[in-house]
């Protein structure tokens, strides 16, 4: 073939111009055309192609983006939290970024970037906006290490927010999921504390200063004691979670910071108050608006029915004429519908024939 096309190029060149024009234009519709429609489909190909990795690529890229904004938006709104802390805190407090490991022993003990050159004392609390995290037990030049309220040595002294019941705070050091729980002992027995009761920090022992979160009760452990009470809690803080975290200054710690946690729990019962406002005045429309819907049906239904009726008793009368009443026709023999007040009278009887 090859052979054959370079002898018919050859042949092609010597012919005339005008012959030469005319073949050129035969082979241009007929051998052509199939190649051109060929390559015409393989570019339409190759362009679909392309558009359909670049729309995998701007999918994946916004997937991407979606995952990484929630993750943002998360670490935005902790770190907002923390900030308001410190506003609420106003000075005395050391931020510190919490690193997490992965070892044998790591979800006793908490490692922070920040040590002795920044303010860090040793036995200083460690809190999150949420809550109580654990306590400062080593301190280097630029580091230091805390136990977290899961450690088997962790205690803390506490009390009811409302001031009410006193006790001590251990890790239950459960089984499974039940290990990353409190407990709080010692309870007096005359004080029962229901479900959902917000335990703080009671300020005895100079650690922990008074009124941080420290969890909320869950229900109460029987025992055989018959003197004290004691409860489950779910800790305020998981510090699996914690990513950034305080450390309270004992100078700080001895003038308290119970009005920090004071303020955001107020703010969260505004928030809540508020939420429940809108959701009530919303539902007082939503009935409102039914009720007005239902009138105005009624009011719309009330003259078709009324016509209806005028129209089913005078026939085919005109729009706007006035049915004629018709009196019900009384047949002889039969007895008149009396008045109210008057005696009713039978009529005469017809003489019966004589047989």
């Amino acid at each position: 073939m090859l052979v054959a096309c370079v002898v018919l190029s050859l042949a092609a060149l010597v012919l005339p111009a005008r012959l030469r024009s005319t073949i050129a234009g035969g082979l241009r519709g007929s051998v052509v055309v199939p190649l051109a429609a060929l390559q015409d489909r393989a570019e339409v190909s190759r362009r679909a192609v392309l558009a359909y990795d670049a729309s995998l690529r701007i999918a994946d890229s916004v997937r991407l983006q979606a995952s990484q904004a929630a993750v943002s938006e998360a670490e935005n709104e902790r770190l907002r939290r923390l900030l308001g802390l410190g506003a609420a805190l106003k000075w005395g407090f050391v931020p510190a970024e919490a690193l997490h490991g992965r070892g044998l022993g790591d979800d006793y003990t908490m490692t922070l970037a920040v040590g002795r050159n920044e303010g860090v004392e040793p036995f200083s609390a460690v809190v999150a906006p949420d809550g109580l995290v654990g306590m400062i037990d080593a301190v280097d030049a630029h580091s230091s290490v805390a136990i977290v309220w899961p450690h088997p040595d962790f205690r803390v002294s506490a009390m009811s927010a409302d001031g009410t019941s006193f006790g001590i705070v251990y890790p239950h050091l459960g089984s499974g999921a039940t290990r990353f729980l409190l407990e709080l002992r010692g309870v007096a027995f005359r004080n029962a504390l229901a479900p959902g009761t917000l335990i703080v920090s009671a300020g005895l022992g100079g650690v922990y200063p008074r009124g941080i979160p420290v969890g909320v009760v869950l229900s109460e452990i029987r025992t055989a004691e018959a003197w004290a009470r004691n409860y489950l809690l779910r800790p305020a803080v998981r510090p699996a979670d914690a990513t950034t975290v305080m450390v309270l200054q004992p100078r700080r710690s001895k003038d308290g910071v119970s009005i920090a946690w004071q303020t955001s729990v107020d703010s969260a019962l505004k928030m809540l108050v508020s939420a429940g406002d809108s959701l009530a005045k919303h539902r007082a429309d939503s009935l409102a608006t039914a009720e007005r819907l239902r009138l105005d049906s009624l009011q719309a239904l009330q003259p078709r029915a009324d016509t209806g009726a005028v129209s089913s008793a005078a026939g085919a009368a005109p729009p706007g004429a006035v049915p004629p009443v018709v009196k019900p026709a009384v047949t002889r023999g039969a007895s008149t519908p009396a008045k109210p007040g008057t005696i009713p009278i039978k009529p005469p009887m017809a003489p019966r024939p004589l047989r």
